[in-house]
């Protein structure tokens, strides 16, 4: 386990488990078992019922009556809220951030987006080239908006949905994005915050609704899916 002294127990066992579940190590309706759990930490069951506790404020976990914790599933509406709560959030970072960016930050997107680009023309294209890069474009817009608890709360949403990118396999709907991020940049360079806001709320309720679709759809556990 990771060591970091200013954190308590409880707490570094939450950031792991909680990390393993963004990036599919631990899957949906995985029961989460505290011998074993205490075992692998090296701690006390205490410290990995706290643990879960945490998880479960967090909504990455549910206890089940006479099976303990397990991993919570997504379900359509609960995607679809956290979505409608970006769109609306990512939109006012990109509105706020628009008179703050330089020439350099534009041309630092326009070859972000470039590479996201060039990353789809690849022979086996996958979103494992894809996610660096787009939370990389999708964060400047949070540290350029002059509002540093809006960065927190983007931040917030985007960790619990991360693992909904693990619930469909759709790099089919990447090129659309890339176009999407053309579009915002351009209107970011003509100096349209409104309607680079705009673009980016479009944005995100489009990956909102792939998503959904596959959501309903009850797609493969193991397929992946891009956030946006």
């Amino acid at each position: 386990m990771e060591k970091n002294s200013r954190l308590p127990l409880r707490e570094r066992v939450c950031r792991e488990l909680r990390q393993a579940i963004v990036f599919g190590s631990l899957t949906p309706n995985e029961h989460l078992k505290e011998i074993p759990l205490a075992k692998h930490f090296g701690c006390s069951r205490g410290s990995i019922r706290e643990a879960l506790g945490l998880l479960e404020q967090q909504g990455f976990v549910t206890h089940v009556p006479n099976q303990g914790a397990t991993v919570k599933e997504p379900s359509a509406k609960e995607v679809e809220d956290y979505y409608n709560l970006l769109a609306v959030m990512e939109g006012k970072a990109v509105q706020w951030a628009t008179p703050n960016l330089s020439q350099g930050d534009i041309d630092r997107l326009k070859s972000i987006n470039d590479m996201l680009k060039r990353s789809l023309q690849k022979s086996g294209a996958s979103v494992e080239a894809w996610i660096p890069l787009n939370i990389e474009f999708h964060r400047m817009f949070r540290e350029k908006c002059g509002n540093a608890k809006m960065n927190w709360v983007v931040e917030e949403i985007r960790t619990r949905i991360t693992r909904y990118r693990y619930t469909s396999l759709m790099v089919t709907a990447f090129g659309d994005y890339a176009d999407d991020h053309d579009e915002i940049i351009a209107s970011i360079a003509d100096k349209d915050a409104p309607k680079a806001g705009k673009a980016m709320e479009n944005h995100i309720q489009r990956a909102k609704q792939i998503l959904v679709k596959f959501l309903v759809n009850d797609p493969p556990a193991n397929a992946i899916f891009p956030i946006g």
